[in-house]
């Protein structure tokens, strides 16, 4: 039996700074046929000369962040402040219907790994929250997709508190299952994956049709378990993370989308941007060996 495609994708933040429309001309220059957007960027650009744009460049949105904003480009986590909450929740429908008439099907957002609440408060918010914006994304014809961050070091402060919520993929499918949402998934980033120990199981037994998105970045060549920071993201092969691994899990649990780069490496950031989409498109088709995903 063959096994299914990954379809390659780029996420914005890996050529940070840059216009949508400069952001946009590289990636399909690079060859993504599917990339990352900023919702509010989006929206700030309009999104009927977007979905020009895209339809002459021939790439599509495969997800979205923003879902709740943090200023005109950078996403909100889930367990911002009540106060701020009620802000983000502000321009909810268009940001929806945005991603909508973008044929954007996906919703991506980060669950806090830590909160200043108790881990038992935190987590009654957040089933609160999923819940709530799965439902709205939903109306919309969006599924909202959920990562949990296993980075336990140099985390944003808006990521970080003395209490513990949920850093693993296991923790992540309790906590939806607990939700009783159908429309929202879970987001799988191989970096963070790795740092929680690379076990596969935590892929696998997800089980089928969980995944709602998949991000990849490559861990260092020598790698110091619970010591990972965002920053040292390599491209997907230049590291030691076991693609293979990755790959036959990915595909045990049904998942044949997009896996979009995402990287935060400021050494990799300073390449020139039409260097670093190069890099990045042969890096989401070659990591993979032939028996786990066609390149």
């Amino acid at each position: 039996m063959s096994a299914p495609s990954f379809v390659p994708c780029l996420n914005p933040a890996t050529l940070c700074g840059l216009p949508l429309e400069q952001f946009l001309a590289l990636a399909a220059g690079a060859g993504f046929p599917t990339i990352e957007v900023s919702i509010q960027q989006a929206q700030a650009h309009g999104i009927g000369p977007l979905r020009e744009v895209l339809q002459e460049l021939g790439v599509t949105v495969a997800a979205a962040s923003g879902i709740l904003p943090a200023g005109p480009i950078l996403p909100a986590p889930l367990l911002v402040d009540p106060d701020a909450y009620d802000t983000c929740l502000d321009g909810l429908d268009e940001r929806l219907k945005a991603m909508a008439a973008l044929d954007c099907t996906t919703a991506t957002i980060v669950l806090n790994p830590r909160s200043p609440l108790p881990t038992h408060e935190a987590r009654t918010v957040a089933r609160q929250r999923i819940a709530h914006l799965a439902d709205a994304a939903a109306a919309h014809g969006v599924q909202l997709a959920v990562e949990a961050v296993s980075v336990r070091h140099d985390l944003p402060c808006e990521l970080d508190g003395e209490h513990s919520v949920v850093d693993s993929l296991p923790g992540l499918a309790e906590l939806l299952h607990e939700t009783r949402t159908a429309a929202a998934g879970v987001l799988v980033d191989s970096f963070h994956w790795a740092a929680a120990g690379a076990d596969p199981d935590h892929i696998s037994r997800l089980g089928a049709g969980a995944i709602a998105h998949v991000q990849i970045a490559d861990t260092p060549t020598r790698p110091v378990l619970g010591e990972l920071t965002d920053t040292e993201r390599l491209f997907p092969g230049d590291g030691t993370l076991p693609w293979a691994a990755f790959a036959n899990a990915l595909t045990e649990s049904g998942y044949a989308g997009p896996v979009s780069i995402e990287l935060f490496n400021p050494e990799l950031r300073a390449l020139p941007a039409g260097e670093i989409a190069r890099l990045s498109h042969r890096a989401a088709t070659s990591c993979w060996t032939p028996a786990e995903a066609s390149r």
